[in-house]
């Protein structure tokens, strides 16, 4: 669905957001159970990468914002960054990720950004307009919020493999059918529970 990762597009060409009572609205339904669980670690074993990934987070949140809305998506996707780097644009993951968005150098340079003499996704607007098409690309392929992020995380073609085996779309079935990285199992339930406790959504 549409909801599945709490964000939901209101009319073509603008996307806008809402947490879906599909996930976790609080009073409807409880949350999804991995969900759950990654909001109890960052409330629990978590709560300290999570305070100062947010307060890393409150220099760069407005122009986070702002890119995002300039280019068409959910606010919410901020929350990617906690998942990705705490918000820390030198982060460098093992795989050569760099940056608050934790681009590779291939969907860096597709989305625009040098690595020449200074590799530009360290620039935290540069490398935010760059994660936010490639968002926006992924979104336009998927259709669905909850893919766009296992995408992000796995990568397009592994994300539509998954679909074609199991002829179904719908992340939490491919999930469980284990068709999806372990880490991209993972992650979106992570991504959703940031988005939760970030958006005061649930009590943190």
């Amino acid at each position: 669905s549409m909801e599945a990762a709490g964000l939901r597009v209101t009319a073509p060409g603008r996307v806008s957001s809402a947490v879906s009572s599909s996930i976790a609205t609080p009073g409807t339904r409880p949350l999804r159970p991995i969900v759950d669980k990654f909001v109890r670690y960052f409330q629990g074993t978590g709560l300290s990468h999570y305070r100062a990934s947010v307060s890393r987070l409150q220099a760069y949140r407005p122009m986070i914002q702002r890119v995002f809305r300039e280019e068409g998506l959910p606010r919410e996707l901020v929350w990617i960054g906690l998942v990705e780097s705490g918000y820390d644009p030198a982060a460098r993951s093992p795989k050569n990720a760099l940056g608050i968005w934790q681009l590779i150098p291939a969907t860096a340079t597709t989305f625009g950004l040098k690595l020449d003499k200074r590799d530009e996704r360290t620039d935290p607007e540069k490398s935010t307009r760059a994660a936010a098409r490639y968002l926006k690309f992924l979104y336009s392929r998927f259709g669905d919020w909850a893919l766009t992020l296992a995408a992000y995380n796995a990568g397009e073609s592994r994300v539509q493999g998954a679909i074609e085996r199991a002829r179904d779309r719908n992340f939490w079935r491919l999930s469980d059918a284990g068709l999806l990285p372990r880490e991209t199992q993972a992650y979106v339930p992570a991504v959703l529970a940031a988005e939760l406790l970030g958006e005061g959504t649930i009590d943190d």
